[in-house]
């Protein structure tokens, strides 16, 4: 459901709270979120699985039900995946979108794929406490992490990562891309679930 006419939080809350489907609030229009794929589905939980092996105490993972509050660009959002460190903080006019993600996880599908590497991208960037924003595409074994360097701005390109293991902050053991894609996608980049 989209609405064209623009509409107030309150209108956006109203309308998540009394729907079965999430929605994003994007510059005053509430947003269906489009359902993923299996590939898309299965890589958003393995992330979920993977972090929940790797949080250290006093972090958390959390699914892609949680919402986040971009004060920045005054949006509701929504991830694939992420960890919070710490207690969780929320927004003021809404006690469910927190707004101190450490990590965040987006997997790619063609329909969210510029939102997720452009605007969505820079929406979560705003936000002091992330350090890593990580792309995973669904139909090739690629991850994208875009890091905070020592100063606390965003490098410029992301690291690419086709192979081997990568760290991202906060995680007590690196992430590999095998342990990502096993069992998704082959080698070659096709799907094991078809």
């Amino acid at each position: 459901m989209s609405l064209a006419s623009r509409s107030t939080y309150a209108d956006y809350l109203a309308v998540e709270q009394a729907s079965g489907h999430r929605h994003e609030f994007i510059d005053g229009v509430i947003v269906a979120m489009a359902g993923g794929s299996g590939e898309h589905n299965a890589l958003a939980s393995r992330f979920s699985t993977l972090f929940g092996n790797r949080v250290p105490r006093g972090c958390r993972s959390y699914s892609p039900d949680q919402r986040f509050w971009i004060a920045g660009s005054a949006r509701g959002r929504y991830s694939d995946g992420s960890i919070i460190c710490g207690k969780p903080e929320y927004a003021v006019h809404d006690g469910q979108a927190a707004t101190n993600p450490v990590i965040i996880i987006e997997v790619l599908s063609p329909s969210s794929a510029g939102d997720d590497d452009g605007d969505k991208r820079r929406d979560f960037q705003s936000l002091t406490t992330l350090q890593a924003y990580v792309i995973a595409a669904q139909d090739a074994r690629r991850v994208k992490v875009y890091r905070r360097n020592d100063r606390g701005a965003w490098h410029d390109q992301p690291d690419l990562y086709l192979d081997g293991a990568f760290d991202l902050p906060g995680l007590t053991a690196p992430l590999t891309v095998d342990a990502i894609y096993d069992d998704i996608l082959d080698p070659t980049g096709r799907s094991l679930l078809r």
